[in-house]
């Protein structure tokens, strides 16, 4: 599965969204500019969290299309 990573301008905040143009992301405010880093092929992709929470992640790009996390920890918006 090919995801794409994204980072919000002026924060530590990221995003993986199963869409290239990143437009599914939800911006906490009209300026909120969300800015493409790289696309990941997960099944290639060791994450840097335990199974656990990379199966969460994996439910929320399925319902959700996307999932948000600060670069500096793991916890999801």
């Amino acid at each position: 599965m090919l995801v794409y990573l994204f980072r919000q301008r002026r924060t530590d905040d990221l995003a993986l969204t199963t869409d290239v143009t990143g437009r599914n992301i939800p911006s906490p405010n009209p300026s909120t500019d969300w800015i493409f880093v790289e696309a990941i092929d997960i099944s290639k992709f060791e994450p840097p969290w335990d199974i656990a929470d990379f199966q969460c992640v994996l439910r929320c790009l399925k319902v959700f299309g996307h999932y948000m996390f600060e670069a500096k920890g793991s916890n999801a918006k």
